[in-house]
């Protein structure tokens, strides 16, 4: 593993670890190219799943790019959508795809199970 894969994980782990994870939005600015809507798409998600928790199920190098599959577990406490809150426990999966260059995220997409979590919000 050269020195440049391993800073691409560590910048990914960054994103579930310290921004989800750790309740810490305003780290898309370090992490992200254009941190806007990252940090505004956590921030809201967060006030309602204020406990998810993400974990790396499996993560794939190949040059600047980094494939990261993810679970998330967390309850539902505050508004989502039009959903209000039910005091359910959620789980869905995603995975990742995200392009590195110079210590920043420059491309990036996640594909999650929303019609899943969807499904366990319904009231």
């Amino acid at each position: 593993m050269s020195d440049l894969n391993s800073k691409n994980k560590a910048l990914m782990r960054r994103i579930y670890e310290e921004m989800w994870n750790g309740g810490r939005p305003a780290l898309a600015v370090e992490i992200f190219a254009q941190p806007g809507g990252v940090e505004r798409f956590v921030s809201e998600f967060l006030l309602a799943f204020p406990d998810l928790q993400h974990t790396i199920e499996r993560m794939i190098e190949e040059g600047d790019q980094v494939a990261v599959r993810f679970s998330a577990r967390g309850t539902h406490s505050g508004q989502w959508m039009n959903f209000v809150p039910t005091g359910r426990s959620i789980h869905y999966t995603g995975i990742t795809l995200a392009r590195i260059v110079e210590d920043k995220i420059i491309e990036h997409c996640t594909w999650w199970d929303k019609a899943g979590l969807m499904e366990q919000v319904r009231g």
